[in-house]
């Protein structure tokens, strides 16, 4: 037999016989605690079941108290909580004020982290709403600025456009009043437009189809401009989406009741 075929032989069984040998220690797999929990909270978040995101999150929190993505989750979750009555501002006071703090957290150990800057902007922006004109203005700056950080370090996240959109909406509609307690906050108030917030929302729209908050402002902002055959299209889409929870069916009704008003 050829030399070199009996050497090749032999290095396979020898092979063969060190992949079977008994002795060798199985080696050990290192499982990382925090790591299984997000996947969790995921898992959970994804079926919308908020308490139980909170419960391993906290966990989590327990385990690595600086673990950025542990931190903006949290954040995150307040929200989800806050959101379940959206246009109630009392209820949603119990959570925007920890929500923010929690951003506050993660930022604080990572200033490029969109998911930090995202919840950060989104509570700030509530919180504003919920204490009324003055502090809605004042704190529409750092809304915008966190919001745009946050577009900037993830730019494939529909929510990062939709809350910027909601930045130019919220402006651009201000009441006579409103504008004057602006204009003695600031010598310049923020500059903002209904084709702006338009932009945004059609972004988010395209990167999330199915997002029914983004029908409802295209509806928003179209009958702003006063196209309203589209406002109305843009109603209806949010009105006959697929609604995916409490949050939803609120918006769709807010759908319903500005078709009405058209």
């Amino acid at each position: 037999m050829n030399r070199s075929i009996i050497i090749l032989l032999l290095l396979g069984l020898s092979l063969i016989g060190t992949a079977q040998d008994p002795s060798t220690p199985p080696q050990e797999v290192v499982v990382d605690p925090v790591a299984e929990l997000l996947v969790q909270a995921d898992a959970a978040h994804e079926a919308k079941d908020y308490e139980q995101v909170m419960v391993l999150l906290k966990q989590a929190e327990a385990i690595e108290n600086t673990n950025v993505e542990v931190l903006w989750k949290i954040s995150r979750g307040y929200f989800d909580f806050a959101d379940r009555k959206p246009n109630d501002l009392d209820y949603k006071k119990q959570f925007i004020y920890d929500g923010r703090k929690y951003a506050e957290k993660a930022l604080a150990l990572d200033e490029t982290s969109a998911g930090a800057h995202k919840w950060y902007a989104i509570h700030h922006g509530q919180i504003g709403e919920a204490e009324g004109t003055e502090q809605k203005i004042k704190n529409s700056f750092g809304m915008r600025d966190h919001t745009l950080l946050a577009i900037q370090y993830d730019p494939e996240d529909a929510a990062n456009y939709h809350v910027m959109g909601r930045w130019h909406y919220a402006l651009s509609d201000l009441s006579w009043i409103e504008r004057q307690v602006a204009s003695i906050i600031y010598a310049t108030p923020p500059d903002a437009s209904f084709e702006e917030a338009l932009t945004y929302f059609s972004k988010a729209h395209e990167l999330d189809p199915e997002d029914i908050r983004n029908m409802l402002y295209i509806g928003y902002c179209q009958e702003a401009l006063e196209n309203n055959l589209e406002a109305a299209r843009w109603f209806n889409m949010a009105v006959n989406a697929k609604a995916n929870g409490e949050s939803d069916k609120s918006l769709q009704a807010e759908a319903r009741d500005a078709l009405d008003d058209l």
